[in-house]
Order: structure tokens, then sequence, then C-alpha cells
């Protein structure tokens, strides 16, 4: 038995090992990097092993270089946040005309006319603790045909300090950081993401790469399935010509070698489509790299693991980025609910305010009384200027407001919303934790499960193969008929294939074992390079705790939800 001799080497070569055999790390980048071009082949050939597999659909998976590109936009959005602790350098000039008829002798003329020009300089500023800091420069240039006044045009130039404290509500670094902390916890977050994303793809390669691998192996069972229903349709024909066969014999054999051809074709067409969707993972997208033909070159030795259930679940819940991810959420949403509470806080605000002003131009003296100039004592901006810089006329001013939002019904039920979804979001991670207990159990029990199946198969095949060698011993002899080996010709061809099958499930189910406790990248050693978040510009005093007041005495904790819980 030559050829079922041949058929066990073939399955045998299709075996699995629960370890990879490289031991260099692979680098996946986080951020945005260029894609690779098309793999080298020979002769439109690629050569590939699982090593080369995960590092090419790695570095061109559509996915995963959207992912990385979100990562990239989430480190922008920080940045972005970030400005809301930049200065702000504003410069303005203005001016203005304006010509009226006058109704009182007062007013130093029949015709008041008035111009204006204004020039001004303003940089504010907002720090973490919430203080709003301003400073205003500035001169207005004025001119007018009013007798009255003995200055004209006049220079009035002002330099002034001015600052808003929020004491209650708004203060401090809780609230005015909010928009870089909600940032940095998206990015973390969609750091996790990435990574499911990468453990996604690496499970997809494995499933792709050992589908295309026995796809193929059926194709060749197939084949040779094919072969022995020929050799058996010769072998009839002879005995139909030397009268030792019925002619019917004959056709039952030509039906086996139709059938044998059909599974064929059958099977060429599953084996490429998966081909096809190993290229997809690949991230094959130019035509031309459609038509290249992967040719797999892993090989494996089957080994099964014993598993510690209780170690695995622990591990699970403590590894699974799922898990991270969702607990980033929650610490987000319990930054929200202190920042609700500090919105339910009355307004109380200190403002303060403290400059000197100075006035200069040309000083025009009527010392008769007549209405006619009869000196002039020159001057400028520069007067105006001396004048704020000698400190000679200074102006402050200093006071509180305190308001109290009559209802308050919107900061209450933003907090009762944040609290909501805070008390969600537990729940929610609860369910991700019951789900991942029971993937691995499942993965667990697929593991002992595909155990048994590959020892099961393993024997059936050893018992078909014997079997054919008897039933074909019998047909020589006479005893047996062109049908009887048929059928025992196929019961083989399902043998081997169930045993490719139980090696592709096992492989599968130690493959999903890793991804169920979290250990896959780990496993298959690969690492993801992530520099983290980037650096925050002007956030200092992040970490003053009295700077992250949120609330007063507990008075948020008296606020009654607006919809009970039930």
């Amino acid at each position: 038995m030559k050829l079922a001799r041949t058929l066990a080497l073939l399955v045998g070569a299709f075996a699995l090992l629960t370890t990879p055999t490289w031991s260099q790390t692979i680098d996946v980048s986080a951020l945005p990097a260029p894609v690779p071009g098309a793999p080298s082949t020979t002769g439109g050939i690629l050569p590939l092993d699982l090593a080369d597999a995960y590092q090419l659909a790695l570095a061109r998976n559509l996915d995963l270089v959207v992912g990385r590109y979100n990562i990239a936009v989430a480190n922008s959005s920080i940045h972005a946040n970030s400005g809301i602790f930049d200065p702000n350098l504003l410069f303005g000039v203005d001016g203005d005309f304006t010509r009226s008829p006058s109704a009182s002798e007062l007013e130093g003329s029949l015709v008041q006319e008035s111009r204006n020009t204004r020039f001004g300089l303003t940089l504010d500023a907002l720090l973490p603790s919430s203080t709003y800091l301003r400073l205003d420069t500035g001169m207005t240039r004025g001119a007018t045909n009013s007798q009255f006044f003995f200055i004209d045009p006049r220079y009035n130039a002002d330099v002034s300090f001015s600052l808003r404290q929020p004491l209650l509500r708004d203060f401090g670094s809780l609230v005015t950081r909010q928009g870089i902390v909600v940032a940095q916890n998206v990015r973390d977050r969609t750091a996790e993401t990435f990574e499911i994303g990468v453990v996604a793809v690496l499970q997809q390669v494995e499933e792709s790469y050992w589908n295309l691998v026995a796809s193929r192996r059926a194709v060749e069972v197939s084949e040779q399935s094919l072969e022995l229903a020929q050799r058996l349709l010769g072998e009839t024909d002879e005995r139909v010509k030397v009268g030792t066969s019925a002619p019917i014999d004959l056709v039952q054999s030509e039906t086996g070698v139709a059938t044998r051809r059909q599974d064929l074709i059958a099977a060429g067409n599953l084996a490429a489509n998966a081909e096809d969707a190993l290229k997809a993972v690949l991230g094959f997208d130019a035509p031309e790299e459609w038509l290249t033909e992967i040719e797999t070159t892993e090989a494996y030795e089957f080994a099964p693991m014993d598993i510690d259930l209780a170690q695995a679940i622990d591990t699970a819940l403590a590894r699974r980025p799922e898990v991270r991810r969702k607990l980033l959420e929650l610490e987000q949403l319990e930054y929200d609910v202190r920042v609700a509470r500090n919105r339910v806080l009355p307004s109380l605000d200190l403002e303060a305010s403290y400059g000197w002003g100075g006035i200069g131009g040309d000083a025009r003296i009527d010392e008769d009384d007549d209405g006619t100039t009869d000196i002039v004592i020159p001057g400028g901006a520069g007067d105006a200027w001396d004048q704020v810089f000698d400190f000679d006329f200074p102006h402050w001013r200093l006071g509180v407001q305190f308001g109290i939002p009559i209802g308050n019904n919107e900061a209450q039920g933003l907090l009762a919303q944040r609290r909501y979804e805070q008390q969600r979001s537990t729940i929610e991670l609860n369910a991700i934790r019951q789900q991942i207990i029971q993937e691995v159990r499942v993965a667990v029990r697929a593991l002992e499960d595909g155990k048994a199946l590959v020892e099961a198969s393993l024997a059936a095949r050893d018992l078909s193969e014997r079997n054919l060698e008897a039933e074909e011993t019998k047909f020589d002899n006479g005893l047996s008929t062109n049908y009887q080996v048929l059928e025992i010709q196929e019961d083989l061809a399902q043998a081997q294939l169930a045993l490719i099958r139980a090696y592709l499930d096992y492989r599968k189910a130690n493959i999903g074992y890793r991804v169920a406790t979290g250990t896959l990248l780990d496993f298959l050693s690969v690492d993801i390079v992530d520099p983290g978040s980037p650096d925050v510009p002007h956030d200092y005093w992040k970490n003053v705790e009295w700077l992250q007041f949120d609330d007063l005495g507990g008075a948020s904790s008296k606020v009654t939800d607006p919809v009970p819980a039930p």
C-alpha cells in the first residue's frame, strides 16, 4: 500500500507545535509609519512562513494602518486641548469721527467735531488654578474743536493688570484640565483598541495561514484519492476484458473516478479562496499582488498542552486589553463625576485690577479769557507714557461676585447623568469579565477536546489504512467488489481529511486560548512599540492636590437625582 503510506506521510507533515519556531521579537509600531511595498517573489511565487506572515500583516494590514492613525489623531487631540493654557496676544487699532450740532454753550463750539484713534495691546492667559490674568496697554489720540479742551490733541495712555479667580464653581485644575485629561484617557483607550486589533490580525493570520495549508493538503488528498480510483478503474477494465468481472463493475469504477474529480475541483476552489483570504489579511491591495502565489513553508510538530483553568482565568482577567480599556473608561467617568460635582456649586469669583494712566499733548492756555490761545506748551504721547511709568495716576478695583442659579437643573441633571454613566460602566466591566471567564473556559475545553480529537483521528486514519489494505487484498483474490473498495477508499480519504481538520482545530484552539488569556503577543514574541502620550505644554501644577477641588462639604451628595433609580 504505497499510496496509503504516502497519504499518511502527507498528513504527518501537517503536524502542529504549541510554540513558535522563531526567537526574534516582532516589533509593530503604534504610530503611522511608511507602509512597505509588495514582498519580492521568485517567478511569481512567495515563500511564506508564519514569522514572515506576521510581519507582513502587521506592517501592511489596512485595519492596523487605520488604527495607527487613530492613535496619531488622539495625540493631536492632547496637544490641541493643551492650548487652553496658551497665552493670547491681541493687538487692535480703530478710529472714529463725529460731527454734530451743539445744543449748549458748554459744548465749546456751535458744531462740535471730534476725532479719536485708539491703539491697544492685550496679553491674557489662563492658569491651571483657573486664574484668568490679563494685561492691557493702550493709547487713545483724541482731537476736537471744542474750546473747553485745553489739551488738544490729547494722548491718553493706560496700563492695567486684572485677574479673575473663581473660588467655588470652576475653581482649580480639576476643571481647567478637563479637556487634557479626557484627551489623554481617550488616547490610552485608543492604544488598547489598537492592541485588540493587533491580536485580531495575528489570529486572522494564524487561521488564514493554516486554512490555506489544510485546504492544499485536502487538494493533495483528493488527488491521491483520484489516483486510487483511476488505478481501480484500470484494474477493473482488465478484469472485464478477461471476463473475470461483470461490465457493471466497470460502471461503478467510472462513477468513482468522476466523483473523485468533482471532489478535487471543489477542494481546489476552497484552496483558492483560502489563499485570497490570507492575502487580504496580509494587506495585499494592488491588483498585481493578487496574482502572486503563496507557498506555505511552515512545519510544526504536534504537542498537547496541560492547562490550569483557575490560573488561566486569573491571567485573562489581569491581561486582557478589553478589561484595561474599560478600567480607563471608568477612570474617565470618575473624573467626569468630580467635574459635575463642582458645577453644582454656586459661583464665587474674585475680581481685581490695578493700573496707571497718563495724558499728554499740546497744552493751550488762554490767559485773557477771550477765547484766544495765548500760550502753547508743547507735549505729546511721550508725556502720557512718562506719567504711566512714573506711577503718577494709579487706579484699582477689587470686588467679588456671588451667583446662585435658581433651580440649578442643568448642573444637577448633568451630575445625575455622570453618576448613572459611571454605574453603567461598572456593570459593563462586570459583563466583560463574565464574558472573558466564559471565553477562557470554552478555550480550555477546546484544547482538551482538540487533543482527544487528534488522538481519535489518528486512530481512525490508521484503521482506515489497514482496512483498505485488507479490502484490496480481498479484491485481488476475488472476494470483494469494486463498490466496496471505492467505499473504503472514500472512508480513508475522509479519515485523512478529518485528521487534517483535527490538527487545524487544535492549532486554532491553541491560538484561541492565547487570545482568551491575553497572552498571544507574548506567545508570538510581538512587541507594540508605543512612545505613549505626548508631553503637554504649560501643564504645570497638575499634581497639586488642593487645586483639584470638586465639592464643598459634600454639598453635591445632597443633590437629588431628577430621575430616581428604581
